[in-house]
């Protein structure tokens, strides 16, 4: 794995640096995360003051990962297949080549030291960072791998089972869900461990509901509408938690939150409600059986 240089600048300066943005721009920007949270890229790019690949450049540039443009790229089917397809879409990054014992993958957060260890251990391999935008690896991704991801997003469920998962009043609002079908699946009130990766670090929290479509939970920290959340759904003791890909789609914020199993409390945090954007039959199929063991 590529060793972090020293960041001798933060974004901020660097992007005002290239003349990308201005300092006011840089003011703006910085006042929005301070009122929405988030990072800092994603309100320059949401404002329209800098692109992806700006930011990519500048990351590139900080941290000293060289970029690759995907469209220019030709991968390997055998690279694909080296780390576990879910792992690509939860985490957003692509294997691209291998060289003996290292293993090259491109990735738009390229600071996340947890996911590149997590591959270390299961490819066995050293792996050597790439950098590019979101909207590239995904565009990628689709374009290798989208025949596979519709199948392993597939529940494989029996009609009956689905019908009991389904409900007319209780629901979790989901975009993927519109008019009456809103009110599709049966929102359970349950409280689960659930662990997710924002701003640099892992989060513990607890689910208020769920359903066969997505979750309601308590959060300390504010996360952006629309942002892919990847989290763990730990729904039993003594087993390995499930893995999915949440997509936010409901923000407030709540007065005095408990923030852990021990009661601790913070005088305030946000309710998020989100709908799965990915998750793998095997997981889906244990999810299904423990909505099935709680609906009463």
């Amino acid at each position: 794995m590529i060793p972090l240089r020293t960041v001798r600048k933060k974004l901020g300066e660097l992007l005002i640096e290239r003349k990308i943005i201005t300092p006011e721009q840089l003011q703006i920007a910085l006042e929005e995360q301070k009122k929405k949270g988030g990072y800092l890229s994603q309100h320059l790019i949401a404002l329209g003051f800098a692109s992806e690949f700006d930011i990519a450049m500048c990351l590139s540039n900080q941290y000293n990962f060289a970029y690759l443009p995907l469209k220019n790229y030709q991968i390997p089917r055998e690279i694909l297949e080296i780390i576990p397809l879910k792992w690509i879409k939860i985490y957003t990054l692509l294997p691209v080549d291998r060289i003996g014992n290292i293993l090259s993958v491109v990735m738009a957060d390229p600071l996340n030291e947890g996911v590149i260890q997590m591959l270390e251990q299961i490819t066995n391999c050293h792996i050597q960072v790439f950098i590019s935008t979101y909207s590239e690896i995904i565009e990628a991704i689709d374009f290798y791998l989208g025949d596979k991801l519709k199948e392993l997003k597939e529940a494989y469920l029996d009609a009956r089972d689905l019908d009991k998962l389904k409900a007319t009043l209780e629901f979790i609002q989901t975009r993927a869900y519109v008019g009456p079908e809103r009110r599709e699946y049966v929102r359970i009130p349950v409280k689960i461990k659930i662990s997710y990766y924002f701003h640099g670090r892992t989060f513990y929290a607890y689910t208020r509901d769920i359903s066969y479509g997505g979750i309601a939970f308590i959060s300390s920290v504010f996360i952006p509408i629309d942002t892919d959340l990847a989290i763990k759904l730990y729904i039993k003791e003594n087993q390995f938690p499930l893995d999915a890909v949440i997509n936010i789609l409901r923000v407030h914020k709540i007065k005095e939150i408990e923030l852990d199993s021990t009661s601790r409390l913070e005088e305030s945090g946000y309710e998020m409600a989100g709908c799965f954007e990915f998750i793998a039959a095997e997981d889906r199929e244990k999810l299904v059986d423990f909505l099935k063991e709680n609906i009463k």
